[in-house]
């Protein structure tokens, strides 16, 4: 396989792995903002002090 060819590989290679990192980050962040809400779903749908469970 002649250089260029290989560069381009190594290339592309590189751009793909980082759009699967910045997929990762993007992931990573929706559950932060999932888990948020479900904690407050959670306070929301907790029996008041005094209330049956």
């Amino acid at each position: 396989m002649d250089i260029n060819a290989q560069a381009l590989i190594n290339k592309m290679t590189s751009n793909y792995a980082q759009a699967i990192a910045l997929k990762d980050q993007q992931l990573a962040m929706a559950q932060v903002q999932i888990d948020q809400l479900n904690a407050k779903l959670a306070e929301k749908e907790a029996p008041e002090d005094g209330e049956n469970a």
